[in-house]
């Protein structure tokens, strides 16, 4: 009672004057914006380009700022925006807007740290231009919450928010000066400490004022910053940074903070005409949607008259942002001049939740080609080139988070056009397909004359990437999909989606009775919450929920959450992650990479029988106000058997999926069979990953006291890592869970803390 109270004497002032200064944005349709109208923005290294390039190990200072980019052909106008900028200082609102929004790309040397002073700059919600975030946050989350010390009392409440009540409002709506902006920088791919990690809990205001209870820099920082020194201890690889706020990820990575984060090895024996990292050209695609005034328009608020939430539980929170214009490289439908050559391209898919499945086609004569060559995954380079082929029915498939090098070779295409075609449906695999005219075309490519001399390195040509000592540990054999190291583990988890009840109810945003269709209420790995406690009723006096940490979890070092992924430095486990949902989820990883050992179909119907028939009575279902029943499903429960001891074959609580698989595994897709830090998990499917808890290129005959990282990962204070979907609208309402690494005892550790981080 003492905390609801504390909660509403800070929200409640000036409700009324925030209401009545909502005005809402009128969207445009993306068919409105002209295409192939601006070039695409390359690494400033390169002649014309405009991406800011910068070397990594030395002492850097990248601020987050706000500032207007032409990201619409003009003279459509310029879109306010967030972006990190090399430098302490950010860009004027006035003047010539900025080329792009996206960046910077880092270079960095393995085995030399790079150190970062982030700076957040990014001000206030009074303040800020970017009403994609203004309108759209939403206190009902689970998120940062700055202002009520992280306590997120809306989020703990069992009824949808009251018209006009505290809950229904955007996050510092109602304070005349405006609330301070949370932000954090996730090294997405980083073999770091955990102090590094820039996970959920480790946001700073841009006043300096509040901070996560994760929050972690090295000593010397600005009150409005935090610093960390990258070891860059691992393999080669095309890492990017993005923002990771708790519940608020959706929303700062789809006003613009994203870049790219290369490792280089000059160690490394590639073949010598391998295109440098200085010529790669990055596609960074998102899909995005624009007002009538060129802002950034995001489907949140009902207060448009458009209903984007399914459930007046989350008034602001819609379950995948998908847009209706493509931008690459912070460009609305880019085009890139290009000679009749190879060109090396890294592709990161950086939108909110659409997949892509992208070939090259010439849209006038339908001809296909030439081949995408991947000579990358997320973790690093292939043992050998992997050609994608259009007219074999071949596509690079791109889910949010995932990364792909790769080699096209134009020479047969001279003096043509060719467009990327991407057929990925929407949910991803079986949704709606996208319109041809539109979200069915990513980037134009204008090929010149030819012929042009290219001495570069050609993926056809049979040479390898890797090779002698190089080549990748294989803790999985991908041409059988099948396991080829011992595993010291196996877990079994779900991948689950709560859906809300249809119900009529007053919008908390518009005070219209409404009907709200029912829809996905929150989504989960596990079926577990982030906090690792379950619902067991609902308080009749504050109206709160009542919870209690599942049996059989560990509470973590700071006694905020309770713990149930515990692996053990140095240690192989198998993961069989069974998606229970009707979407695919690219699950991403924190610190570790690694391989994907096959797919498999199950009997959805039957094994959807058994798990329901698992739950006990207990509990309580927020979607039906109700206690659980025995043998029903029981949403945010956790797993419906111990953790330990429910399944003889696997840790996780779950029944065996064993009995209920059909058909061969499928083993990884050539293009996969990499160091993978991200992977698609298809619904009807238990996708199979072997990961290995320490670093990459340590051989598979390594001994055990060997098989440690240079810092010791069981740093950061209350848990270590996250796992979740990189779907940024699911991790920002629970699909996210926190995991703690048990280090080896005795390893040698040359990284210290405070001293090399």
């Amino acid at each position: 009672m003492f905390l609801l109270g504390l909660f509403l004497v800070f929200a409640v002032p000036g409700i009324e004057s925030a209401m009545a200064a909502k005005s809402p944005q009128i969207p445009i349709a993306g068919k409105a914006i002209p295409q192939f109208m601006q070039p695409l923005p390359l690494l400033s290294v390169q002649p014309g380009g405009t991406m800011a390039t910068v070397f990594g190990n030395q002492p850097l200072t990248i601020t987050m700022c706000e500032f207007n980019s032409q990201v619409l052909p003009p003279p459509m106008p310029a879109t306010r925006v967030w972006g990190y900028i090399v430098g302490s200082a950010c860009p004027p609102l006035t003047g010539a807007p900025q080329d792009t929004y996206i960046g910077p790309v880092i270079v960095n040397t393995r085995g030399t740290s790079t150190d970062v002073t982030w700076i957040n700059n990014l001000g206030t919600t009074a303040t800020t231009g970017v009403l994609a975030y203004k309108y759209s946050t939403d206190q009902t989350m689970h998120w940062a919450d700055p202002l009520n010390w992280e306590m997120n009392m809306c989020n703990h409440m069992a009824m949808y928010p009251a018209y006009l009540s505290p809950c229904s409002l955007n996050y510092g709506e109602g304070i005349p000066d405006g609330a301070p902006i949370p932000a954090v920088v996730h090294l997405h791919g980083g073999e770091v400490p955990a102090e590094l990690d820039g996970g959920p809990d480790a946001w700073f205001t841009s006043n300096g004022a509040y901070k996560g209870h994760g929050y972690y820099s090295f000593p010397g920082a600005p009150v409005n910053a935090s610093i960390y020194k990258y070891p860059n201890v691992q393999e080669a690889a095309p890492l990017w940074f993005h923002d990771h706020t708790l519940g608020a990820t959706r929303l700062n990575v789809y006003a613009g903070l994203a870049g790219a984060y290369y490792i280089v090895d000059p160690a490394m024996s590639l073949p010598t005409n391998l295109q440098p990292v200085s010529e790669v050209v990055p596609v960074v695609i998102q899909d995005r949607m624009f007002d009538s005034n060129g802002q950034l328009f995001f489907q949140a608020d009902s207060a448009g008259g458009i209903l984007w939430a399914t459930n007046p539980e989350h008034p602001y929170w819609s379950p995948e942002f998908v847009g209706d214009t493509i931008v690459v490289n912070g460009k609305a439908w880019p085009y890139l001049n290009v000679q009749a050559k190879r060109y090396r391209f890294l592709f990161l898919n950086g939108s909110n939740a659409r997949t892509y499945e992208m070939f090259l086609v010439n849209p006038i004569t339908k001809v296909m080609g030439p081949p995408m060559w991947v000579i990358s995954t997320d973790g690093g380079y292939l043992d050998s080139p992997v050609m994608l082929d259009p007219n074999l029915g071949q596509k690079l498939i791109l889910q949010p988070g995932e990364r792909y090098e790769v080699i096209v070779d134009f020479a047969g295409f001279a003096g043509t056009n060719l467009i990327i075609r991407n057929t990925g449906r929407t949910p991803y695999p079986k949704g709606a397909p996208p319109d041809g005219s539109t979200l069915g075309r990513i980037i134009q490519f204008r090929v010149g004359l030819g012929p042009v001399a290219d001495a570069s390195y050609d993926p056809a040509s049979g040479v390898s990437l890797r090779s002698g000592n190089q080549i990748i540990p294989r803790l999985v054999n991908p041409a059988t999909g099948t396991l080829a190291v011992t595993a010291q583990t196996t877990r079994q988890l779900t991948l689950n989606e709560v859906m809300g009840m249809p119900m009529t109810a007053i919008d908390p945003v518009t005070g219209v009775l409404t009907a709200y269709p029912g829809g996905p209420l929150e989504i989960l790995v596990n079926n577990t919450k982030w906090s690792g406690k379950r619902v067991t009723g609902v308080d009749p006096i504050s109206g709160m929920y009542v919870t209690q940490p599942i049996p059989g979890f560990t509470l973590d070092g700071a006694g905020y959450n309770y713990l149930s992924e515990l692996p053990q430095e140095g240690e192989t486990e198998v993961w069989e992650v069974v998606n229970l949902t009707a979407d695919a989820h690219p699950i991403h990883l924190h610190l570790v990479q690694f391989q994907l050992i096959n797919r498999q179909n199950y009997n959805v119907t039957n094994y959807n029988a058994a798990y329901a028939a698992a739950f006990p009575a207990g509990g309580w279902d927020i979607t039906t106000g109700m206690p659980c029943m025995a043998g029903v499903f029981c949403p945010g429960y956790g797993p419906p058997l111990d953790y330990t001891t429910g399944n003889a074959r696997a840790l996780g609580g779950n029944p065996d999926i064993t009995p209920f698989l059909q058909g061969a595994v499928q083993p990884p897709l050539p293009n996969e069979a990499g160091w993978k830090d991200t992977v698609i998990m298809l619904p009807g499917q238990v996708t199979r990953i072997a990961v290995r808890y320490a670093p990459t290129d340590l051989a598979t005959n390594t001994p055990p006291t060997m098989l440690s990282y240079p810092f010791d990962p069981s740093g950061g204070g209350m848990y270590n890592y996250v796992w979740h979907c990189h779907i940024i609208d699911h991790e920002d309402n629970e699909m996210m869970r926190p995991t703690a690494v048990t280090p080896m005892q005795g390893a040698v550790r040359p990284l210290v803390k405070g001293v090399a981080y």
